[in-house]
């Protein structure tokens, strides 16, 4: 009896799992650029801007920003600031003060369409 409880429990579970998914159509993803920190020219370092924009129809849901060293030292790439600007999009700053090696800026943003809207309930006090 026991058994046969289990079976049907598990069945249940396979069946009614799914269902707590989200549908097919929503989509989370992440949207990313890469641009080249120049080098450094004189007392100047080299500077870099980067925006990662959502397709239209999705939403920007949060976002970041990464540098990637060249052939150097890490602490001569540095990431200024990331930040979500206007519309759907995120964008990020960094600098480079080596002189012979450029590096990357990589920004991202993580986007978002969600096709079925859930309904919000309040419990009911008594």
């Amino acid at each position: 009896m026991l058994k046969k409880c289990l079976v049907a429990a598990a069945a249940v579970a396979m069946v009614v799992g799914p269902a707590a998914v989200a549908q097919a159509d929503d989509i989370v993803r992440v949207v990313e650029n890469e641009v080249t920190i120049p080098v450094s020219s004189g007392e100047y370092p080299g500077t870099a801007a980067a925006v990662a924009e959502c397709p239209p129809g999705e939403t920007r849901t949060g976002g970041g920003a990464s540098v990637i060293a060249g052939n150097s030292h890490a602490e001569r790439y540095l990431l200024h600031s990331t930040q979500p600007i206007s519309g759907e999009r995120w964008w990020a700053f960094a600098s480079n003060t080596d002189k012979t090696n450029p590096g990357k800026l990589r920004v991202y943003a993580i986007c978002a369409r969600v096709v079925s809207t859930p309904t919000l309930t309040t419990p009911i006090s008594s």
